[in-house]
């Protein structure tokens, strides 16, 4: 069998990617593994470790199907040289010809490489959207396209974040929003196409809930919640919203005015970027005649996914 190759590039630094073990029990990247593994079995996962010095990915980046950018509890802002080593590595993405896909810090890590703007949340009522967003609307471009294919017009999803894309990238169609942020896009690089979301797709409620109890101070600093048992309230109740498990009307009275009947815990956006993006990638890559699975990635993969 033909493997789909995807590399994933980690957004977090060493020591975010320790908070996310203790809580998540993996970094984002391990956890995209799992979940890309699960959707496919025909899926080979390498793990890029983007911020760190000397990680390099193990193929010329052409060679990959497609390139998966993790959400991260940095802040591009503040410009770290991991972030900086990230936002070079976007640009080399996007000179690659090899579909891109990133979520949350992905997004605003692409639109940065691509030439666009980020910085902290400029809304007054709302500098940390955590646990949901609410109200995303897809917009005229977004009703027609692959990636939100599945989706209603408007719906509530998990949602994780305090910065926002403040202005886009030359090359880049809005999909989705809300009321107070860009949701979705679609940027159109040099020779790669990316697909991004700021919402979390990839997510469930016990992963969410990790997310959370590693973001404590950033909760109470956004001003999301004024205490730590508030916090770990909700964090309590995420851990019970699962698939064929809805909330109950206390656990309902923890998640605002979020609205159960448009929530959807498949991680549709993914799932199409697979279909629409990366099998048809690797069906060109097959046509050209480059070489088959790569056994020293996929054991970098087993390394770095559990």
């Amino acid at each position: 069998m033909t493997k789909l190759r995807i590399l994933i590039s980690e957004g977090n630094e060493q020591a975010d990617r320790a908070i996310f073990t203790a809580h998540n029990g993996c970094a984002p990247s391990g956890m995209f593994g799992k979940l890309l593994r699960r959707l496919r079995p025909d899926i080979e996962c390498e793990v890029l470790l983007t911020t760190d010095a000397g990680h390099e990915p193990q193929r010329p980046l052409s060679d990959y199907d497609g390139i998966l950018f993790t959400g991260s509890n940095s802040n591009i802002h503040k410009m770290t040289e991991g972030t900086r080593r990230q936002i070079v590595f976007a640009r080399a993405a996007f000179d690659s010809g090899t579909p891109m896909f990133g979520i949350c810090w992905g997004l605003q890590l692409a639109t940065v490489a691509a030439g666009g703007e980020v910085g902290p949340s400029q809304a007054d009522d709302c500098k940390c959207e955590a646990p949901f967003s609410f109200g995303v609307g897809l917009s005229e471009e977004g009703r027609g396209h692959p990636m939100h294919l599945g989706r209603p017009e408007v719906f509530d999803t998990f949602g994780f974040h305090s910065d926002q894309v403040t202005r886009l990238a030359p090359g880049s169609r809005v999909t989705a929003r809300n009321r107070h942020f860009i949701q979705g896009v679609e940027i159109t690089g040099t020779k790669s196409v990316f697909w991004g979301v700021q919402y979390h797709p990839e997510l469930d409620g016990p992963d969410t809930a990790g997310f959370m109890r590693g973001s404590i101070q950033e909760l109470v600093d956004g001003e999301v919640y004024n205490s730590l048992d508030a916090i770990e309230a909700v964090a309590e109740a995420l851990d019970r919203f699962a698939p064929g498990s809805p909330p109950t009307e206390s656990d309902m009275a923890l998640f605002g005015q979020l609205d159960v009947t448009s929530f959807d815990f498949r991680p549709i956006e993914l799932m199409n970027w697979l279909e629409h993006m990366v099998v048809p990638a690797q069906q060109r890559r097959i046509s050209a005649g480059q070489p088959g699975r790569d056994h020293t990635a996929q054991q970098r993969t087993e390394e770095c996914c559990t």
